[in-house]
């Protein structure tokens, strides 16, 4: 073995028999190389022992992307450092991030709905009350007046629920207030609203205009049949084409729409019908500069479930769903391209980006999310969750015990992602479902499909006709 080099634990080598050729990526530095199939299969079957074995100016080239490292290096003990600072960042957040749900109360009785239960006893509040409004509006002119840490330059809100749109007057008075001191201050504003889309008429689509409310989830589960049996109103109606109807009432170009598909076996049966039905009411793609997509997966046993068990996804299955969802709807579009003369597009594979570990919402001491009771949470999944409040908006002084359960919540230590080799680019950063022990945790793509996608990006990016065989790396 050469003197105090090892190879690094997060090396992967890709064979590329196509272009006779491997590829190497690291996933702790993000770097990405190509060599000759000679060299590559010798450093594919190599253990750090046998370095020497390989050329000295691969050895070089290898060391300048990290792949190659100090014999004593403790690579996770730098990953861990990289978390550590992660979450240092945050301390700092000029963000003043702030979840409002209205209501508990839904129009849809979902079954598979994980925000809690919605049952008669378990309700304290129907709706946030005047006095717990006038109690928000102090908090947040504190927040803004005392953050926590750095001044607050940016304020973002979201309404969720229950369905927020149960009570748009609450949505109007908070807002109107909320607009004019972030105005006055010359803040940035973000606002978003993650509503079933029901009651999205055209006057509510004015309120979130006048509001500024751009960013909008709604929710659809298939085609009509299966949307309607799932997503069925109290009445017992269906909402398949009210919903669809709404956003063709879309006209503002400011207004960014999330399509939000819950994906089982099931729905993703039906859902070529869905994206036809966009089509025939010029929703997508005619708007697809407006209008994306995210296929969220349904798990069972992850508070609460209804369905057969052979319908729900494991993790694998998910991603891998998720790659021929976005084949389908890449399929879609280019149909609808070519009978209306419009350029068609090609999937591209992005390049990986370094892992955030965890979240935002629940990591920032300037992020709070408010449950219909004025109570505060952490998550805004638990707001419907009575034991995961911390503490009254009129009561909260500094972020306490309750909070303390996730900020000590190291996920570098957690057995299966301590020993995952592609940790350092993990796109799983809830803590909440880590310490939930969810079955949802999501095992990011690039631990089933390492080698399809960076066979992908190297054929979409990084490819030299006349040197395919170079030891120069393609990308750092």
């Amino acid at each position: 073995m050469l003197p105090n080099l090892k190879l690094s634990y997060y090396n992967f080598y890709i064979p590329h028999a196509e272009r006779d050729l491997y590829i190497v990526y690291n996933s702790a530095a993000n770097t990405m190389l190509q060599l000759d199939w000679e060299t590559g299969s010798k450093l594919h079957y190599l253990n750090s022992a046998e370095i020497h074995h390989l050329p000295v100016e691969t050895i070089e080239m290898l060391k300048r992307n990290k792949m190659i490292i100090p014999f004593q290096e403790n690579e996770l003990l730098n990953i861990r450092g990289r978390a550590d600072d992660s979450r240092a960042s945050l301390e700092k957040d000029s963000t003043l991030f702030l979840l409002f749900s209205p209501t508990n109360m839904c129009n849809m009785t979902c079954p598979y709905c994980y925000q809690g239960d919605k049952g008669a006893a378990s309700q304290d509040a129907k709706r946030i009350s005047k006095e717990n409004i006038s109690e928000i509006k102090s908090f947040f002119l504190e927040r803004l007046n005392n953050p926590h840490s750095e001044p607050i330059k940016k304020v973002y809100i979201e309404w969720f629920g229950g369905e927020p749109l149960l009570h748009k007057q609450i949505i109007d008075e908070l807002s109107e207030f909320i607009l004019n001191e972030v105005d006055s201050r010359g803040l940035e504003y973000e606002g978003h609203i993650i509503t079933n889309a029901y009651l999205l008429d055209e006057d509510t689509w004015s309120l979130l205009e006048t509001h500024r409310i751009f960013n909008v989830q709604v929710t659809f589960d298939g085609n009509k049949e299966l949307h309607d049996r799932i997503r069925r109103l109290i009445s017992n109606k269906g909402s398949y084409e009210k919903i669809l109807h709404n956003l063709t009432l879309l006209n503002n170009p400011q207004f960014n729409i999330t399509i939000r598909i819950n994906g089982d076996k099931d729905v993703f049966a039906v859902i070529s019908d869905l994206f036809d039905d966009f089509a025939e009411n010029k929703i997508w793609p005619h708007k697809s500069n407006q209008i994306g997509f995210h296929w969220a997966p349904k798990f069972y046993n992850f508070l609460g479930h209804n369905q057969e068990k052979n319908v729900y996804y494991t993790s694998y299955e998910y991603q891998k769903s998720r790659e021929d969802f976005a084949k389908l709807r890449l399929t879609k579009y280019n149909q609808w391209a070519k009978s209306n003369n419009k350029k068609t597009k090609t999937l591209k594979q992005a390049y990986p980006t370094p892992a955030k570990f965890y979240c935002n919402t629940v990591e920032s001491p300037n992020s709070f999310s408010l449950d219909s009771g004025a109570y505060i949470h952490k998550c805004y999944n638990t707001v419907n969750d009575k034991s995961k409040r911390i503490a009254h908006i009129s009561e909260f002084k500094e972020h306490g015990e309750a909070y303390n359960e996730y900020k000590n919540f190291d996920k570098t230590n957690y057995p299966e992602c301590s020993t995952c080799k592609v940790l350092p680019i993990c796109e799983e950063n809830c803590n909440m479902r880590f310490l939930s022990n969810a079955e949802s945790k999501i095992c990011t793509a690039w631990k089933f499909f390492m080698n399809e996608r960076v066979i992908s990006i190297y054929e979409q990016n990084f490819i030299e006709e006349d040197s395919l065989t170079s030891l120069e790396p393609t990308i750092i």
